[in-house]
């Protein structure tokens, strides 16, 4: 008898449904190093990491002691120092500064008084320490030349690839012509991989306008910043979003199209494969009769998906038909996701337990995503094994971080680890950052989410704040007993939370079917947090978020199964100053998950911000929409 597999599945009442475009979720993973299977070449490797130039305002008036009981300089010092100590190695970051050397009056001098102190060249550790070096050293004496400044720091980026400047200016340009919004239109015009984003810092509202406009014109974000905390937080947002994206990573292996028979070996880590014309996906897979599997998949569209799209991963022993004996779950789309995550766990019992000859059985990834006329679609296999000796030997978990060092990473692999409590961090709309806590069967999860909107945020009917909680094997878990996907905003601003839970976390009943909610696998909980669906006006605008975890209860006693995933341990994004590969891991007794694979990439490229971000919108007279899960056993 085989298992009926999980399903997510959308329902709405019987109403008209516009479905919105893709939804940006940054999530990749990265490869463990397994000693023997066969990995043939994968994906191309992905795109360069965007170039950017940071345009730091060094003119007089940062002299003034006003931003939080220091000078405007020393906060600013302390903000980019931040940004260098936490830019990723393979990151090209260069650094330009204006008013820093000619102090006097006058102004054909003074408007010429730009230099580029650190060329755009990717931060490894001699660069890291030659621009703080600089930064340390630096001087506010001059006049404000912003336009020319922007035209030089083109130049600096080069013409070709992803270029992005962040300008940082506390007042408006004293040098025009030429006007810095003109500028800014000439280097739009230049080319559409060219865009600025600006901090205006203890800026006067004369001044905002210019500075808006620049960013506005060049597709660019703008944020205002008061002192060193509030300046470091919207620098570190704009610099993600050249930085971080949703890019599967793994180590490459391709799948066979045609069956079991001639598919590659995978032992436990994390791969990268890719969905060609409609093709399903398979690999052979070592596993005895006493171990446990743990198969997990995850399919990105940065463009989004059709409705009604599903993944399925199953496995079991090769035979004339689909491999299930061991597991089958699957997860379908209504269209308004980038990602379709899945995963699922063998279980014991007759069975599950079905042996395999010379203990090879077969992984099958369904694709019901991809047509014969897509182009190739990335796909992440996770795959982990449970027995005696990884229960021996634990679960290993990263320590929880926090302050500025608990921002949320992109993926499942780079989500950043934090305990209980609240966390503060500015994202830019089109940002999904990932965080993960460890909880245990007996406790309760609650989590809120919180998100401040500012009175001229350009809202739209779908527009909402969204809280999703993901469990170990990847897969989606309910928010609440409401059903609903997002907290509408509906024209709101302010202040607005959406909560997912209490829920019970409970240890898997192998006699019964799992948690229809979810919560039925204690370990590595995902939690994901956005602006969904935002109207185009909306993105790249910078806004404060708040996560508060809640973990309360007694764990219960007894150890559930610990799964093995490779030889790398997931840490998420290395803290400030950090070159290695973040916090060190502690032995999580009694946990459930292992050691998951670091994507070290995950960091690097550009911000997401796909056409159209996603939930299914039901209108007539109101706007109702439910996600209801089934999971069950047959």
């Amino acid at each position: 008898m085989h298992r009926r597999p999980r399903r997510r599945r959308v329902f709405a009442a019987p109403l008209p449904v516009l479905m919105v475009g893709a939804l940006l979720s940054p999530a990749a993973t990265a490869s463990a190093s397994p000693a023997s299977p066969a990995s043939p070449a994968g994906p191309a490797a992905p795109e360069p990491a965007a170039r950017i130039d940071l345009v730091l305002d060094l003119s007089g008036s940062m002299n003034e002691n006003d931003a939080g009981g220091q000078t405007r300089l020393a906060a600013a010092k302390q903000a980019v120092t931040r940004i260098i100590d936490t830019a990723p190695e393979q990151a090209p970051l260069g650094l330009r500064v204006y008013g820093a050397t000619y102090p006097g009056q006058d102004k054909k001098r003074g408007c010429a008084d730009t230099q580029q102190v650190l060329p755009v060249t990717p931060m490894d550790r001699a660069a890291r320490a030659d621009a703080k070096q600089r930064v340390d050293g630096f001087k506010a004496v001059g006049f404000t030349p912003i336009g020319v400044s922007l035209r030089e720091a083109a130049k600096d980026l080069g013409t070709s690839g992803k270029r992005r400047i962040v300008l940082v200016s506390d007042g408006e340009d004293t040098c025009a012509p030429p006007p810095p919004c003109d500028v800014a239109r000439e280097l739009k015009a230049q080319g559409v991989d060219l865009a600025v984003d600006v901090v205006g810092f203890r800026t006067p509202s004369s001044a905002r306008a210019q500075l808006k406009c620049i960013a506005d014109v060049t597709d660019g974000s703008y944020a205002d910043a008061d002192d060193a905390d509030s300046l470091t937080a919207d620098l570190g947002t704009l610099f993600r979003k050249g930085w971080r994206t949703y890019r599967a990573t793994g180590k490459p292996v391709q799948g066979s199209l045609d069956g079991c028979q001639d598919a590659p070996l995978v032992a436990p880590g994390q791969y990268l494969d890719k969905f060609t014309a409609g093709r399903d996906l398979y690999y052979k897979v070592k596993k005895r009769p006493d171990q446990r599997l743990q198969v997990s998949a995850t399919a990105v569209a940065e463009e989004g998906y059709g409705r009604g799209a599903i993944i399925t991963v199953a496995a079991g022993p090769a035979g004339d038909g689909e491999p299930r004996a061991w597991l089958r779950e699957f997860d379908q789309s209504m269209g308004w996701a980038n990602i379709i995550t899945t995963g699922g766990r063998s279980r014991p019992g007759s069975g599950d337990e079905s042996p395999a000859p010379d203990d090879t059985g077969c992984i099958m990834v369904e694709n019901d995503v991809t047509r014969s006329a897509d182009k190739p679609m990335p796909v992440e296999l996770l795959v982990g094994i449970a027995d005696k000796t990884t229960q021996a030997a634990g679960a290993r978990t990263p320590a929880p971080r926090t302050g500025a060092d608990a921002e949320g990473g992109f993926s499942f692999n780079s989500a950043t680890p934090i305990g209980p409590g609240t966390h503060r961090q500015s994202i830019a709309v089109g940002e999904a950052p990932f965080w993960r806590v460890e909880v245990k069967a007996g406790q309760k999860l609650t989590v809120k989410g919180g998100v401040d909107i500012p009175a001229d945020f350009p809202n739209s009917v779908t527009t909402g704040w969204n809280v999703t909680v993901y469990n170990a094997m990847r897969e989606e878990t309910l928010c609440n007993e409401d059903n609903d996907v997002t907290e509408l905003l509906t024209g709101r601003t302010g202040h607005i939370e959406r909560v997912c839970g209490p829920w019970d976390i409970t240890a898997p009943d192998d006699t019964k079917g799992p948690d229809p909610k979810g919560y039925d696998v204690p370990g590595t909980y995902y939690i994901q947090a956005q602006v969904a669906e935002p109207d185009d006006e909306a993105k790249g605008i910078v806004v404060p978020i708040s996560l508060t975890v809640d973990i309360s209860g007694t764990p219960r006693s007894g150890n559930g199964p610990v799964f093995f995933f490779g030889d790398d341990a997931a840490q998420g994004p290395a803290p400030s100053g950090a070159t290695g590969n973040g916090a060190p891991e502690r032995d999580g007794a009694g946990g459930t998950t292992g050691a998951a694979a670091k994507d070290a990439d995950s960091l690097v490229g550009r911000l997401a911000l796909p056409v159209g971000i996603g939930a299914g919108v039901l209108l007539l007279g109101g706007i109702t929409f439910y996600v209801l899960r089934r999971r069950g056993t047959a």
